[in-house]
């Protein structure tokens, strides 16, 4: 960009007090970028100093707004909780103040996965990379090692579906064990990408920070949506139903696709060391 951008940082967050002034350091990094900044954050129902932690952070900023939804833990399912602070943040951006005149919406997360030292240099190349075609409309981080975040990578030929779905499809087909089918389906999903690639268009991904242009932002169809109504066949044969929890990012991020904006992963953009490390079991993606 020619002009330093007005940019939106948004974010939820529960019981991260430990990893928030990693995470602000980044943030503060940044907004060194903007012309104007603003800050959008949901907390719900946290248990350590994460409150303190944001109100002591906030006090003083422009244009920083704190949404307190505690409660949420009453729904016990994480992907449905997120689906609703991700989707306040986003309604506030869209109706509150002038916000959604700006230029960007910086999406994070941030926990362990928002305190990875970012490199500015890198951040800068990712907002002029989108600057440099009208039709790029977001770009994602990548980590050192395994790319983690795969259920919520959606590519042709790398993850064309979800990849946790493909699991439990697998086991209900053959009738294995959870770790049998995810070495035969899972697996095959991760995938590392050097920081020296060019950056690539996918159709949806996040990995921890999304850089989003705010004209797509305003303009996307499509809400944040954590869940699904999946088919789950009965033990005697009959026909079951069960809701399956669904990656919220996916199809906000195949609105914004409808609309003809591009998605692009930006292999320079490092926010995280995955060189070791196990993914998470089947079961939490699964619930009646």
């Amino acid at each position: 960009m020619n002009k330093k951008p007005k940019i939106v940082f948004a974010g939820a967050v529960q019981n991260c007090a430990r990893f928030l002034p990693a995470v602000f350091a980044n943030i503060e990094k940044m907004a060194s970028l903007a012309s104007e900044v603003a800050y959008v954050f949901v907390e719900n129902d946290s248990t350590d100093e994460t409150k303190a932690v944001l109100n002591q952070w906030g006090q003083g900023r422009a244009n920083f707004n704190l949404i307190n939804m505690d409660g949420l833990k009453s729904i016990p399912v994480r992907g449905l909780r997120l689906e609703i602070a991700r989707g306040t943040f986003l309604e506030l951006i869209k109706t509150y103040k002038d916000y959604r005149d700006y230029d960007l919406m910086i999406v994070l997360d941030m926990d362990d996965a928002g305190a990875y030292p970012l490199d500015v240099v890198e951040v800068k190349k990712a907002i002029d990379f989108l600057a440099a075609e009208s039709d790029r409309a977001a770009v994602f981080a990548n980590q050192i090692g395994k790319y983690y975040d795969v259920w919520t990578l959606r590519e042709a030929k790398l993850c064309p579906g979800d990849a946790w779905e493909e699991v439990m499809d697998y086991v209900m087909k053959h009738k294995v064990s959870p770790e049998e089918a995810h070495a035969q389906t899972f697996a095959k999903r991760v995938h590392c990408f050097p920081t020296t690639m060019a950056p690539f268009e996918v159709e949806s991904a996040f990995g921890g920070l999304g850089i989003y242009k705010m004209s797509y932002v305003v303009k996307n169809p499509n809400p944040y949506l954590g869940s699904k109504i999946k088919a789950v066949p009965n033990d005697d044969g009959s026909f079951g139903a069960a809701r399956w929890q669904v990656c919220e990012h996916v199809h906000f991020n195949h609105g914004i696709r409808s609309i003809g904006g591009r998605l692009f992963i930006m292999p320079s953009l490092i926010n995280g060391d995955h060189t070791h490390g196990a993914f998470p079991p089947i079961v939490q993606f699964y619930f009646r």
